[in-house]
């Protein structure tokens, strides 16, 4: 069986677009489809949820594990097939592209058909609007600026370690390694 979602942004009012998926395909096809479509950066963090009717989350789907512990019982994409937890006109999910600001698209099953044996999938079907743009950790945070010496400034080199007296730099200190048990 084939599920048409039709995704939306609360960002850009004319952006939609519609992939079709197998129902026996995972969330990670779906994501990697999502992604290429959009042309963001795949390495970045990702989750699904699926929703109820009110668009209230009630299951987080994960790029990857995050957790180590099995009791949290996470659920990751690659592992999920599509049609496990959608599959029903009207179901809903949200797709977290942008993890750290919350930032997502709403989509929705607007269609189940039969598979087309020409077609591979998962693909998007229908485009419209320019898709929000994809804000990377760089873009956020910046680059760390190397230029500003007041960071190494601060450091002291007479900080207490043997042979770190030196202005020039921590030095060979022999008087150290004459003090150290013999097991060493």
């Amino acid at each position: 069986m084939v599920l048409k979602f039709r995704l939306i942004s609360n960002e850009q009012d004319d952006f939609i677009r519609d992939f079709e998926i197998l129902a026996e395909q995972t969330f990670f096809h779906l994501h990697m489809a999502i992604q290429d479509n959009l042309h963001y950066d795949k390495s970045q963090i990702a989750s699904f949820f699926i929703c109820n009717s009110g668009w209230e989350k009630q299951q987080e789907i994960t790029l990857f594990e995050l957790s180590e512990e099995e009791s949290s019982r996470v659920v990751t994409m690659e592992n999920a097939r599509v049609g496990d937890y959608m599959g029903e006109i009207h179901d809903k999910m949200i797709y977290v592209f942008d993890v750290f600001n919350e930032r997502m698209f709403f989509a929705e099953c607007v269609e189940k058909r039969k598979k087309d044996p020409s077609r591979h999938y998962p693909f998007c079907s229908h485009q419209q609007g320019k898709a929000p743009q994809q804000l990377l950790m760089e873009q956020l945070f910046g680059p760390p600026d190397l230029s500003d010496s007041s960071i190494l400034d601060d450091l002291s080199y007479g900080d207490g370690f043997p042979g770190n007296d030196d202005p020039d730099g921590p030095g060979y200190d022999p008087q150290f390694y004459d003090d150290l048990p013999d097991e060493y």
